[in-house]
């Protein structure tokens, strides 16, 4: 039986989905990852879907249903992403490894495109996005302000705060073992609430 058009829209994000995760659990194994990467990772993957979403909106305006809340709804995205960045560059990127020089090394090395986990990571989102502009469905469903994919990130980073207060001022005899502590969770909210809207976007008939 052949998929539908809607079957490979969602295969393509369970795979992109499922790649990020593998390329993640190398880097853990790896010891290449940080909490800004993660994070930094998760806002990518909301920057690229709001990217494509403005040209959906140029592009494929006949596929959106309204087109003008389509358009707002982006552009409060954007809001929020930008924002976002600003937080994550100076508090993750900065603030919460400016004692370990290797850490923000790293730091840098994902913010500059020189980890090539990340990048592959991102390239599989990249694809993702590509895949879906060229094969549309009948009708786009736009990504809001208050998706999954917004939601995983506000709480990551509040998350993310929490979980390094509490391990290295807390737990110290496990600070070596706190990026990967901090970066589960992560992880298990980032799969959960994506696998939630995939279902929801693409709903089996």
């Amino acid at each position: 039986m052949s998929l539908t058009q809607n079957h490979r829209s969602a295969l393509a994000e369970y795979l992109s989905l499922g790649a990020m995760t593998l390329f993640t659990i190398i880097a853990v194994a790896n010891k290449s990852i940080s909490v800004f990467y993660i994070i930094y990772l998760f806002w990518w993957d909301e920057l690229l879907k709001s990217v494509f979403d403005i040209l959906k909106y140029v592009f494929k305006k006949s596929h959106i249903s309204n087109p003008k809340s389509f358009f707002l709804d982006t552009k409060g995205r954007f809001f929020f992403l930008m924002v976002y960045i600003v937080f994550i560059i100076v508090f993750f990127g900065f603030m919460i490894d400016s004692k370990n020089k290797d850490m923000i090394g790293l730091n840098f090395e994902v913010f500059l495109f020189m980890n090539p986990l990340f990048n592959f990571s991102l390239i599989s989102i990249l694809l993702r996005e590509i895949y879906l502009f060229r094969h549309p469905e009948a009708s786009i469903i736009t990504h809001t302000a208050f998706s999954s994919g917004i939601i995983t990130l506000h709480i990551s980073i509040i998350l993310g705060i929490l979980l390094w207060a509490f391990i290295t001022l807390k737990l110290q005899a496990f600070e070596s073992y706190a990026v990967v502590l901090s970066i589960i969770p992560f992880m298990l909210l980032k799969v959960f609430f994506e696998i939630q809207e995939i279902k929801y976007r693409h709903p089996k008939k």
